[in-house]
């Protein structure tokens, strides 16, 4: 079970990790996976961030937004940004009501 805190800080933490991936191309295992579907995972995650700002969480049930399928299928198994993206996913999830 997570905080509200501690899932928005883990959700920033994946957003900026995307941003800076989407303007610097750092991760050079990442360069295959198409600009759109960075921009698609980033646009979640500001929802999911604007949803614990708003204090208007989903149902527990309705939470699960496939992040994590798709870094599954998208996404080198060792990629630290798929990682952070899953983590912040679990995050979100997670939080006691």
């Amino acid at each position: 079970m997570n905080s509200l805190l501690e899932a928005k800080s883990i959700i920033q933490i994946a957003i900026d990790t995307l941003n800076n991936e989407l303007s610097n191309c750092n991760d050079c295992k990442l360069n295959y996976v198409p600009k759109v579907q960075k921009e698609a995972f980033k646009q979640k995650l500001e929802k999911m961030l604007f949803y614990i700002q708003a204090n208007n969480l989903p149902e527990k049930s309705q939470r699960n937004f496939g992040l994590s399928r798709s870094v599954v299928d998208s996404m080198p198994f060792n990629s630290a940004l798929g990682k952070q993206i899953v983590e912040a996913e679990k995050a979100f999830i997670d939080i006691s009501d």
